[in-house]
């Protein structure tokens, strides 16, 4: 008999996370359609709005030994930009494995992800989330040697580069069930 769905592991992970962390104002369910959402959050009170989660896994790769002492988990994530375009999710959520088995997650707008691709991406975007020990995040896919040190001091210029503000912001799941976001 052929399964209706599957969870995948970085689905797993978020809903485990959101029941142990913030489970005590929130349900997590999984739809039994696919329709671009992998997850739906709701207030245990059911009062606000169903927040759709659309995640992305990946487990980190080797730290270059220059940034071992400041970086905690690297990642690599393939995107289609039409896909989070027409994205149904709310949010998205990149969960970052480290290679010490440690959860990383950036819970993201679908509205900011969308104004983040580069221009020519051929199709397809090579998303690169690093993150730091002082609790930072960048993407580094375009950044050179020299950048990508000094991401680790939070010099980056290009604020596209930038999702610090993202890293661990479980907060937007409340702001979205309330129709903030």
């Amino acid at each position: 008999m052929k399964p209706l769905f599957t969870v995948h592991e970085g689905e797993f992970l978020v809903g485990d996370h959101i029941n142990r962390r913030l489970g005590r104002k929130y349900d997590v369910w999984v739809p039994t359609k696919d329709s671009g959402v992998d997850l739906l959050v709701t207030r245990k009170r059911r009062s606000g709005r169903a927040v759709g989660l659309q995640v992305k896994f990946s487990r980190s790769f080797s730290i270059p030994e220059e940034l071992a002492r400041h970086l905690i988990a690297t990642s690599w994530f393939t995107l289609d930009p039409k896909k989070i375009r027409n994205s149904q999710a709310d949010l998205w959520v990149f969960v970052i494995m480290t290679l010490k088995h440690q959860q990383h997650f950036v819970v993201i707008p679908k509205r900011e992800l969308q104004k983040r691709p580069p221009r020519n991406t051929g199709g397809k975007w090579n998303l690169y989330l690093w993150v730091y020990d002082n609790q930072v995040c960048y993407q580094v896919r375009e950044l050179n040697k020299e950048q990508k040190f000094d991401t680790m001091h939070r010099s980056v210029r290009n604020r596209q580069h930038d999702f610090s503000e993202w890293l661990e912001n479980w907060k937007l799941i409340d702001q979205c069930s309330k129709g903030i976001r």
